[in-house]
């Protein structure tokens, strides 16, 4: 996933010397950024110059501008101060295109629109902006401004040495690759007179290509970006996702009895014309990277550690840099060993994979076979995703080979003290690994992951693996791998014998009902349905959690799953730090909720809110066009990555006729880019929606009747407020059922 707002401001450098005559090196690189300093022969009195850089503009009205000295040839770098500067000044304004963007900047910085002025800031780049600079001043008279240079040094390498580690890395690659000049990156660390410190960051060639907000802020898990606003800008063109840049994925992992784990990847990299001498990848923050081939030559490894949390699904950044360019378009084989504790073992004796998706060095987005080779302890049983090939003993150790039978998007593995179960159940061999405490409850998981996947396979397509295995994790959770599953190991107990923290109606129903089923599901909706970026991941979360609640209503009847919808919306409105949970964010934040307001929040919103989309969702399209829709997705996006827009226009081909928002995008807008879930109360011909922001409009389903004709289904677009209602003579109308759609109960 993209990392644009995971920047730092915690560094820790290792960099060596350039030899004469090599090419430069990307510790030398980083070494020559963080020693730059104001030019005297390039400082400058500056009066009404600007620059915009997407939907970031720019304008130094008076002060004094001083580029930094140049490495190898290019100037990178700019300082601006209005320090002793009469009548100086300068402001930049950011305007985000979309409401929840501005709604999310209001949150942090009391405006919605930042406009702010600014006494000094630091202007890193790789694309234009100091020839662009250079010819506004050359406009005017020139006045050098030699003296004020040495007074800002100091500043400049103490700001410099602060620039986080993802920033710096991008940079070292910006200044070794071969991007187009128009597709360099812009950064600036403003020094705002309201606001304080902060960060821009503009990466046109990004989905995202406008970043704002404050690194630094600690957390309990340690130091993390603040996001305040990222989007597209206005006049972008349609972002087009790049082509997966991996294939044929082998890697040979040994897992020591001290749980750190040694490996040597390899894989085939298909350059792109913006690759030049670098090639981009991702690993999970604590492995380090021991050494790197491409094409059997010896590469440059640059790996900064950013000093910070990094959630689940994202990694570190890290550069292989060659000796040479890549060719555009050719394909060159690749080479990484790295080592690094990625597992550890609890105080119950069983064992959790620290960082289950970022354990191998990737790039998004990635679908590739994958062979794996794992050597660990004999003691212990490993398994992963792939086709079982070998399962050994050898010399004190368990060998297993597997590999994947079609390309893959990721691969994980779990290992342990199991006991294991194997059955071939039609088209699938279903594996099922417990813990040995638990060992009793293995046969229940098999016939429930046999149950699932019956049903699951009816209802949608036969998967396109044959192995497919659950395993304990001992942890509240599970995730669903291409092939591997793990499952919380309380899932694994009777109600019984669970502890009295995780013992619940709630909890009961969570381990024993949904997780599974909510699992399996992913084999489906994540493994063969893969979304673009963080903003659409929320559809195969509540896709998968969607499917659960189906199958749930096939064993305990609907009364249990509209239980449960009541349950979400009772989260969904809980009152945390003063605000209701789902008015923290919108679907499409995902992750991003994770840092602003944290997990609960989170996966309130992303599953149970996105849940309740599915179910508004089914309601409008009627059960058969809602398994339509899926099965439409299944065929349309094996393979290709799922936007927001791509679900919205595949949902909008089975709306039924008759119904308002044929293209659902006022559906879209309300209940994925927007929050609120209003209070609705009926009273004669008026609908009052409270409870919301002002702009708040959705089109409610009345349930109408009259004498003498059958009831149906009205429409309603309803705003904040009161909401008139025409009404034949003799009808009246109710508000929809409490599972049909997403509003608060009146007081």
């Amino acid at each position: 996933m993209k990392l644009l707002y995971a920047l730092c401001f915690t560094l820790q450098l290792g960099w060596f010397c350039m030899a004469a005559g090599q090419q430069p090196t990307a510790a030398g690189t980083s070494d020559a950024l963080s020693q730059m300093s104001p030019d005297p022969k390039q400082t400058f009195r500056v009066r009404d110059v600007e620059f915009f850089r997407g939907d970031i503009k720019i304008y130094l009205t008076e002060g004094v501008l001083s580029f930094l000295t140049p490495i190898e040839g290019k100037t990178v770098g700019a300082v601006w101060t209005t320090e002793g500067v009469e009548a100086g000044d300068s402001e930049i304004i950011v305007l985000p295109p979309q409401r929840n963007e501005r709604a999310s900047l209001a949150a942090f910085t009391k405006t919605p629109n930042l406009d702010e002025h600014f006494a000094s800031a630091l202007f890193l780049f790789t694309d234009e902006t100091a020839q662009e600079l250079t010819a506004a001043i050359q406009q005017r008279p020139v006045h050098i401004a030699a003296d004020i240079a040495p007074q800002m040094t100091a500043a400049v390498h103490t700001v410099l040495q602060q620039i986080g580690a993802d920033m710096r890395s991008q940079l070292v690659a910006g200044l070794l690759d071969s991007h187009s000049p128009e597709q360099g990156i812009f950064y600036a660390f403003i020094g705002g007179r309201t606001l304080g410190a902060f960060d821009v960051l503009y990466t046109p060639s990004e989905f995202e290509q406008v970043t704002i907000g404050r690194g630094g802020r600690l957390t309990p898990g340690g130091s993390v970006f603040e996001l305040w606003t990222s989007f597209r800008s206005r006049g972008a063109a349609p972002y087009k996702p790049p082509d997966p840049a991996i294939s044929d994925y082998r890697i040979k992992a040994e897992i020591g009895t001290d749980l750190n784990l040694s490996a040597d990847a390899a894989f085939k990299w298909r350059a792109t014309a913006a690759n030049g001498r670098v090639i981009p990848l991702s690993i999970a923050e604590q492995i380090k990277i021991d050494s790197a081939q491409v094409d059997g030559r010896p590469a440059e490894v640059f790996q900064l550690s950013t000093g910070q949390s990094i959630p689940l699904d994202r990694a570190a950044r890290f550069y292989l840099i060659t000796e040479a360019p890549l060719a555009a378009g050719s394909v060159h084989e690749i080479g990484v060993r790295y080592q690094g504790s990625v597992i550890h073992r609890t105080e119950a004796g069983s064992y959790f994979v620290d960082d289950r998706n970022a354990w191998y060095p990737f790039v998004n987005p990635t679908l590739a076979r994958f062979d794996l080779t794992f050597i660990c302890p004999e003691n212990l049983r490993l398994v992963s995703s792939g086709e079982l090939i070998s399962d050994d003993l050898r010399d004190g150790n368990r060998i297993v080979h597997r590999a994947t039978r079609v390309p893959e998007s990721l691969a994980g593995f779990n290992l342990g003290d199991y006991a294991v179960t194997v059955e071939d159940h039609g088209p699938y061999r279903v594996e099922c690994y417990s813990n040995r405490a638990s060992e009793p409850g293995i046969k229940g998981i098999a016939e429930e992951m046999n149950a699932l996947l019956d049903f699951y396979t009816s209802r949608w397509i036969q998967l396109p693996i044959h192995s497919i295995a659950v395993s304990p994790i001992p942890a509240s959770f599970g995730q669903g791998f291409p092939g591997l599953i793990y499952l919380s190991s309380v899932s694994y107990t009777r109600t019984e014998d669970r502890p009295a923290s995780l013992r619940s109606p709630e909890f009961d129903r969570f381990f024993s009902d949904l997780l599974l089923p909510h699992e399996v599901a992913h084999q489906w909706w994540g493994n063969i349905v893969t979304t673009a970026e963080y903003r659409s991941a929320w559809i195969t979360e509540a896709l998968a959690n969607y499917s659960a609640l189906q199958y749930m209503e096939t064993r305990h009847g609907q009364v249990e799953t509209d239980s449960l919808l009541d349950g979400y919306r009772s989260d969904l409105l809980e009152d945390h730090g003063g605000k209701d949970v789902e008015s923290y964010g919108p679907l499409e934040f995902g992750i991003r909720l994770m840092d602003s307001a944290g997990p609960s929040v989170w996966h309130s919103i992303v599953y149970e809110k996105g849940t309740w989309v599915m179910q508004m969702l089914r309601k409008r399209l009627g059960d058969d066009g809602f398994l339509k829709l899926e099965l439409r997705l299944l065929h349309d996006f094996a393979g290709r990555p799922l936007t927001n827009e791509d679900f919205r226009k595949a949902a909008a081909e089975y709306v039924p006729a008759g119904q308002p928002d044929k293209t659902l995008s006022s559906f879209f807008d309300t209940w994925v880019y927007g929050t609120g879930i209003p209070r609705l109360e009926i009273k004669s011909n008026e609908v009052n929606v409270s409870g919301v922001d002002d702009d708040f409009t959705a089109d409610v389903p009345l349930h109408c009747h009259s004498q003498g004709s059958a009831d149906r289904v009205r429409w309603v677009r309803a705003s904040s407020g009161v909401n008139s209602l025409e009404l034949p003579a003799g009808m009246v109308c109710e508000l929809p059922p409490p599972d049909e759609f997403l509003y608060q109960p009146a007081r």
